[in-house]
């Protein structure tokens, strides 16, 4: 939903963001603007006091509403962001070695120092100045990371109980236990989304060997060319190419239709109908297209032919 604040409340603006466990940051992306409320300073530091089994808030739902001392930790400035170009609609930070492609509206930033993007806790974001007397304004941050390697094992093993899937051996042995109705009646994992955990209809192999649904796909890509990025592979983050584009899964797709036949009576799967169209284009027929089209070239094109 965005941050945007009283019109009596003045820079500086401080926004913190607690963690439920140390992570190791990657890249960020954020919005300076909602309307015609900008920021233009921005300051992003980092903290990195030890999560434990004891202080996350993931384990422990009471430390979410703790309130920690702020002036009793220090933070390290990450990076400082200074743009007051009003056609700026995103911002993207990136290690010094992250080489990426900046679209339009876009503009391009780098950590002032790898050393402290690693095994962080807590987010401070600073916006020191605005657009003349606009109110501080963030339509949206995305903070991408991983899991740092010093999280405590007793907190590594909660999370992989919270997080993670049932193993494989884990399905098998409870298989075993149950009766052969709901034996056959599991979905298996193979049949399931990457992304969403769903049941997959039109399985769509990327190239990073990861398999998705095709509406899943629709999404992620709707989603790039909404700002204004080629489209891409969520998961290693590089763009569709010619060479490399997501293909159905043909005889993935084959095993799933013949699963929805055989529980075509079953009420959890009346909604999933087969979709016998597993060739029918993406909706919009450019998505993979690494040649992108601005707006106005097809104006043009048409004034040519008249």
């Amino acid at each position: 939903n965005g941050f945007l604040t009283d019109p009596l409340q003045r820079p500086p603006i401080d926004i913190y963001i607690r963690f439920p466990f140390n992570i190791d940051i990657k890249h960020i992306y954020l919005s300076p603007s909602i309307g015609h409320h900008r920021s233009t300073l921005i300051e992003i530091s980092v903290n990195h006091q030890i999560i434990d089994e004891k202080t996350s808030w993931l384990i422990n739902s009471i430390n979410k509403s703790n309130i920690f001392n702020i002036k009793q930790i220090s933070f390290h400035r990450i990076v400082q962001i200074f743009n007051e170009d009003e056609t700026t609609q995103r911002i993207e930070i990136y290690n010094n070695d992250n080489e990426q492609i900046t679209h339009n509206n876009t503009k391009k930033y780098h950590f002032s120092s790898n050393l402290h993007l690693i095994n962080c806790s807590t987010i401070k974001i600073t916006i020191k100045r605005t657009w003349r007397l606009s109110s501080c304004a963030l339509k949206y941050l995305q903070i991408w990371a991983t899991p740092s390697n010093s999280i405590p094992m007793e907190l590594k093993t909660k999370l992989q109980q919270i997080l993670s899937p049932p193993s494989k051996e884990l399905l098998s042995i409870n298989n075993k236990n149950s009766s052969p109705s709901s034996k056959n009646d599991e979905i298996p994992l193979e049949f399931l989304d990457a992304l969403t955990y769903d049941l997959m209809l039109i399985p769509m192999l990327l190239p990073s060997d990861n398999l998705i649904d095709r509406t899943t796909l629709e999404k992620c890509i709707n989603e790039d060319i909404r700002w204004c990025r080629l489209p891409r592979d969520p998961f290693t983050l590089e763009a569709f190419t010619e060479i490399t584009q997501p293909v159905v899964a043909q005889q993935l797709k084959i095993r799933i239709d013949e699963f929805l036949s055989e529980h075509q009576n079953d009420p959890k799967y009346r909604n999933h109908k087969r979709l016998l169209d597993a060739k029918q284009p993406i909706s919009n027929k450019n998505l993979f297209s690494y040649k992108r089209k601005f707006p106005g070239e097809n104006d043009n094109q048409i004034k040519t032919k008249r």
